[in-house]
């Protein structure tokens, strides 16, 4: 055992020294150096192998096989996922080749494994969504009733844009072409099992195909409701042809990359529309074509309470919000700031609302609060259970002194 530890020690000794004077070195001695050129390799009859070795690597004054570290030999040796290499990498190493892997992915157009894009409703996403009543067209897109669209068939009220700007809920068709969200907001009634992204990265299906899908899913919605008992047949018949499609009912809708596509085709028949976006995609508001009613989702006045609030993810997402609203005051053509107003979360600094007011110059402003329905993150939030309770007309009226004030 001693002299096991001695003659370690003296090949440590000697690795030590080749490293100082700058020779590649590692921990099988002179294998990796001597390029199988040295007399190391071949067992002679005169002596075993283990000597041979020893005498090898003792040797340092023989110059057959020996490699210098520099700054050239390290560019000229990096190999790139594909092209060939040593069968071993560094753990230090395995981060670049990831990164340089990815990289190669984006330039082919590849996201995901496989040979393409996969699709964005997976089989038990599907299985979740269809169980919550919608109904999917495609890989990515969605229908689905609203309870005031049933409500209004059978003669009672309408929802808020009936009551606002003459939208007939019966006629009114909720969709969307992207499932996908960049936030993960507390006050989701989705129950968070959308999939969530910062950019598109799936298959994609083409605006006809959803257009088409999207119409006929609702028809065949809107057709059960046929001899159900308090259903209007004139309301029915009315409610086959629907009028105004509001894009809101789940994900980001302006993530669809084809999204101006789909909004021509909505207005080739003669169909409103009202897209609702979460403020975190500044350049698509910008590219967007002008829609009947452009919302942008203002869920708080200061960028720690937005992080808390949506739980946004891009690291930039302030920034992204701020250029939102600005893009939103040039778009010229009738925009909306929606307010979700939850005590203990986003009803502080009212004069910070008034500004962004200011910054986005909305022509209409709608404040909303939230009722609490038993299933979403809520359930582990008694804080935010107790603010669901609040009324926020009282917020609303501080609201609109705030905003009186920065006006005049």
């Amino acid at each position: 055992l001693q002299e096991d530890f001695e003659a370690w020690l003296e090949l440590s000794a000697l690795n030590l020294k080749r490293a100082i004077e700058g020779r590649k070195v590692t921990a099988k001695g002179c294998e990796s150096t001597c390029k199988n050129q040295c007399s190391c390799k071949t067992k002679t009859d005169g002596g075993d192998g283990d000597e041979a070795a020893e005498a090898c690597s003792s040797d340092e004054d023989s110059d057959i096989g020996e490699e210098f570290v520099s700054d050239e030999d390290d560019g000229e040796e990096e190999s790139t996922p594909g092209q060939g290499g040593a069968d071993v990498m560094d753990l230090e190493d395995l981060g670049k080749v990831m990164h340089q892997a990815v990289q190669a992915k984006r330039q082919n157009g590849v996201h995901g494994s496989g040979d393409g894009p996969r699709e964005m409703i997976t089989p038990l996403l599907r299985e979740s969504l269809e169980k919550q009543g919608y109904k999917l067209i495609g890989s990515h897109s969605g229908v689905k009733l609203c309870r005031w669209t049933k409500s209004m068939l059978r003669g009672r009220g309408g929802c808020y844009k009936h009551t606002f700007y003459g939208i007939e809920s019966h006629r009114c068709m909720e969709t969307t072409p992207s499932l996908a969200c960049a936030n993960k907001c507390v006050f989701c009634w989705r129950h968070h099992t959308n999939p969530v992204g910062t950019e598109w990265k799936w298959t994609m299906d083409e605006p006809q195909a959803i257009f088409d899908g999207a119409l006929n899913n609702h028809t065949k919605l809107i057709k059960q409701f046929k001899g159900v008992p308090g259903v209007k047949a004139d309301r029915f018949a009315e409610a086959m042809t629907p009028q105004h499609c509001a894009l809101s009912l789940v994900g980001e809708p302006i993530m669809y990359p084809q999204i101006n596509e789909f909004v021509r085709l909505l207005h080739a028949r003669h169909i409103s529309s009202f897209l609702v976006t979460n403020a975190q995609f500044p350049q698509e508001i910008r590219d967007l074509l002008p829609v009947t009613q452009l919302y942008v989702s203002v869920d708080a006045a200061t960028k720690e309470s937005l992080k808390k609030i949506d739980r946004p993810l891009f690291k930039d997402f302030w920034q992204r919000f701020i250029d939102s609203l600005t893009a939103l005051r040039d778009k010229g053509q009738r925009t909306v700031y929606r307010l979700t107003l939850v005590k203990a979360f986003n009803t502080e600094e009212l004069d910070n609302y008034a500004k962004l007011v200011s910054l986005g110059n909305p022509d209409f402003i709608e404040v909303k609060g939230v009722r609490y329905c038993g299933e979403s993150i809520v359930d582990y939030n008694s804080i935010f259970v107790q603010g669901v309770t609040y009324g926020y007309k009282l917020t609303f009226l501080h609201l609109y002194r705030e905003l009186r004030m920065v006006t005049n």
